[in-house]
């Protein structure tokens, strides 16, 4: 691999009269680490895998959206090669000038622009509780291979809502979730003690209800159990740990909250396809592929 880092050009894929291309994706490990000249939304639709955008290294999972800005660096990558472990994304390829022509059509909210701009964060990712984007995306992707009479107009319509729903997900207070729900107050609370015991009784303490209440209302908000959510943030933080060569896996283990190592090495190949040590040479192997 060169050193030169691939860019992805728009007008490789439209033209000037529609800059839209919308396709649904199985995840490979044959596309190289690349950047683009133009916004990319993207939708995990099956599966499970990894994600890499500029330095970090995401669990990539069914209901994750990504805004890719231009300029941002990223590829997918999923589990294992196997058939079992597919990753398949939708993604929605747009001219950066778009959002702009359609405000003058639609009202959309100014703040908008700042989602979809380069910026500190290089990316933006959100979790579709509600299914909203999973429908659009399956909508739009359906409307752009028919392409019958008007689909133009009808793809800029849901390009339009798919905005919307961004700028929603990115106002609502803890990401999207009900303020009034509480979840919120509890997420809060998992992601500071995550790496203390957690119990049901705790978390529905905390907003004053039943145990029983709590893990309904809770699935219903997160898509998750109460325990699948702490086993993923868990997972999660471990990943990050991962890239410390300082940490052994020992000591990330009890950073995380478990003190049982070949339970926590069980858990981290169920949720990544990896042992601990194997996805810390994947990363590894990974950083010297985009080095050279």
């Amino acid at each position: 691999m060169s050193g030169d880092r691939r860019v992805l050009v728009g007008e490789d894929y439209w033209d000037d009269r529609f800059p839209m291309h919308i396709t649904r994706e199985r995840e490979s490990f044959g596309l190289p680490l690349h950047l683009h000249t133009f916004i990319e939304l993207q939708y995990v639709a099956e599966g499970k895998g990894f994600h890499y955008i500029g330095d970090d290294c995401i669990v990539a999972e069914k209901g994750d959206l990504f805004v890719i800005p231009i300029g941002t660096e990223h590829v997918y990558r999923p589990a294992s090669a196997s058939t079992k472990d597919e990753l398949i994304v939708y993604n929605c390829l747009f001219d950066e000038r778009l959002p702009r022509q359609l405000a003058l059509a639609y009202p959309l909210p100014a703040e908008l622009s700042a989602i979809l701009a380069p910026n500190d964060l290089r990316y933006s990712h959100y979790r579709d509780t509600e299914s909203t984007a999973q429908q659009l995306m399956e909508a739009m992707h359906r409307e752009y291979c028919a392409r019958e009479a008007g689909f133009e107009a009808v793809l800029y319509a849901q390009l339009t809502a798919l905005l919307v729903y961004l700028y929603r997900l990115e106002t609502r207070p803890s990401q999207g979730l009900p303020a009034a729900s509480g979840i919120g107050a509890i997420l809060d609370f998992i992601d500071r003690h995550f790496d203390q015991p957690i119990t049901l009784t705790q978390a529905a303490q905390l907003i004053s209800t039943s145990v029983s209440y709590m893990q309904k209302h809770f699935k219903q908000v997160t898509g998750q159990t109460f325990k699948e959510y702490i086993q993923n943030v868990r997972i999660k933080k471990s990943i990050e740990l991962l890239g410390q060569p300082a940490y052994s896996i020992q000591e990330i283990a009890t950073l995380v909250g478990y003190r049982d190592l070949k339970f926590f090495h069980a858990l981290f190949k169920k949720k990544t396809g990896y042992s601990p040590a194997q996805y810390r040479e994947h990363r590894h192997s990974l950083f010297i592929e985009k080095r050279n």
